[in-house]
């Protein structure tokens, strides 16, 4: 059985897809569709008081926090994909970063496609689909063309001047600059949204502001908008103007506790050492530039909100905020992503919705695929009937009610070949058995690590349970230290039995070689005519 054919407690949490009726487009609500790239929850807006989050704040205040968000993947390509469609990564065939859904799934209709498809100007400012960081800023990455009516791809000195970075590559490189927000990339990206706005809604036309001419009508554009603005930060290097580095002048990093991984999977880890040999004080430093960067992607959030609030947009638009997947930041030893564990699996999430939302937390379980049937509910649109996400509309109209869906997340780890073993290779992947970043292909080995997130626990199997087991009580143990699944006792056992139960649900195996089949098929076909498929609509 899939996921989406989930039953019992997955069932309780319709109706997902009631539909409001359809309004004229100059009546429907806008989406303002904002993303921040590898972004975890440490920060003062999901209630964490590390990091200074003033704007996300504010944005809290009219919204629901989903504190327990969980995405389908811990890695950029994957996560993204399974947004922007609503399905999870065994039905995309996403499971690196050089995969492209329209080859498993060439008439997906992805979210913003479907807002275009309905009228609305689909906008895209900075990364939603992958892009590498920093070798694709100012570039579309593995951008979705049919997904947008038009799409920018700001560059900054974020970029140019990556000659100055300092820090240790495990822990993430980074640097301070002397500069304002504006010659950043995301501070671009924040104007570019801006000015698109104003030329659509003012006779401001520009993102600095300026009088209006007394004599201009104001501009009302008829058709409503869709308009993702995708951060590239904090990404690695953590990069951020000088005085957002001001605002943490001490910043702590996890105790070492080495000794849990005698119980835990060789394939967990991501690195074999702790903080992989690392000092503390360089992991500080990167600590502190991750803060900073987030606080400078907080700023640039604060510019949009200013903005709809200027044109009076702010009671006509739907707000989503989200990141693509948590950030390890020393937690076990580790730093960056592609692990299964609370980590990286959690990553924000914040909707507003107006009329709706007045400002409260949610505790329910919920995944990353579900934002796209959110949206659509939200707008009155109907959401394509394949997708594995079901509508939180529900939980946005009452935080309490009762919700019983578990999240599902996976990894995949491809082993190294004859040829890759040499020490270089071995380092930066942390020492490990496996490539820092998975590639799937006929000539490499790859396995899954697959995780599954109920109310209270967390239960993952690696190579189904080949290379390890791991479970975790977050009520007794919410840092994750104790694998209960080593050495277990009675009812640990049969609680293992019920949850490895669920999470085989989750995918079906005669489905993903069939997926398999679908995308060698449309791989030959966009090699024979020497374009790809993903490719065939321009802007």
């Amino acid at each position: 059985m899939s996921a989406a054919a989930l039953t019992g407690a997955a069932a309780a949490a319709q109706p997902v897809r009631q539909q409001q009726e359809v309004s004229p487009i100059e009546d429907r609500m806008n989406v303002l569709f904002i993303s921040s790239d590898d972004l975890c929850s440490a920060m003062n807006a999901f209630g964490d008081p590390r990091v200074k989050t003033p704007n996300l704040d504010r944005l809290a205040q009219m919204g629901v926090v989903f504190n327990r968000a969980y995405n389908q993947s811990p890695l950029s390509g994957p996560s993204r994909a399974s947004i922007m469609t609503g399905c999870r990564p065994d039905r995309t065939g996403v499971h690196d970063l050089s995969g492209k859904f329209r080859f498993a799934m060439p008439d997906a209709v992805t979210l913003s496609q479907l807002f275009k498809d309905n009228g609305y100007y689909a906008a895209r400012v900075g990364k939603i689909y992958h892009a590498g960081v920093p070798s694709d800023i100012g570039q579309p990455g593995s951008d979705d063309p049919a997904s947008w009516t038009i799409a920018y791809n700001p560059i900054g000195r974020d970029r140019t001047d990556e000659y100055l970075l300092e820090g240790d590559v495990h822990t993430g490189t980074w640097m301070s600059l002397d500069c304002n927000d504006n010659e950043m990339t995301d501070g671009i990206s924040a104007n570019v949204a801006i000015s698109l706005l104003r030329n659509r809604y003012s006779n401001v036309g520009s993102a600095y502001g300026g009088p209006a001419r007394k004599d201009a009508p104001a501009r009302r554009a008829r058709n409503p908008f869709f308009m993702a603005v995708g951060f590239y930060r904090p990404h690695i290097p953590y990069i951020a103007p000088q005085r957002y580095f001001d605002l943490y002048p001490e910043v702590e990093i996890p105790d070492n506790f080495e000794q849990e991984w005698l119980t835990k999977p060789d394939l967990a880890r991501t690195n074999t050492s702790w903080n992989n040999g690392v000092s503390e004080e360089e992991c500080k430093n990167s600590v502190r530039a991750y803060y900073a960067s987030v606080s400078f992607v907080d700023a640039q959030i604060g510019k949009l909100l200013d903005a709809l609030e200027e044109l009076d947009l702010m009671d006509k638009t739907i707000i989503v905020f989200w990141s693509d997947h948590g950030y390890m930041l020393g937690d076990h030893g580790m730093w960056q992503k592609q692990n299964l564990f609370e980590r990286t699996a959690h990553q924000p999430l914040l909707i507003y919705a107006p009329g709706i939302t007045d400002g409260k937390q949610c505790n329910a379980v919920v995944e990353t695929i579900d934002i796209y049937p959110t949206i659509a509910d939200l707008a009155g649109l109907e959401a394509p009937d394949y997708i594995d996400g079901v509508s939180l509309k529900p939980l946005l109209e009452n935080v309490n009610l009762k919700w019983d869906r578990p999240a599902f997340t996976q990894q995949a780890r491809t082993f190294y070949g004859e040829g890759q073993q040499n020490a270089r290779v071995r380092s930066l992947s942390g020492g490990t058995r496996f490539m820092f970043n998975p590639a799937l292909s006929d000539s490499n080995t790859t396995v899954f690590g697959r995780s599954v997130r109920t109310d209270r626990y967390r239960y993952t199997e690696w190579d189904e349970g080949r290379e390890g087991v791991e479970l975790y009580d977050y009520e007794t143990d919410p840092e994750e230290h104790v694998n209960l699944a080593h050495n277990p006792d009675r009812n640990t056992r049969k609680l293992i039995e019920k949850l490895a139960t669920l999470l085989h649900s989750s995918y079906d195996k005669t489905a993903i070689e069939e997926t398999q089949k679908t995308i060698a098929r449309n791989r030959e076909i966009a090699n024979q005519a020497l374009e790809p498929l993903y490719l065939r609509v321009t802007y």
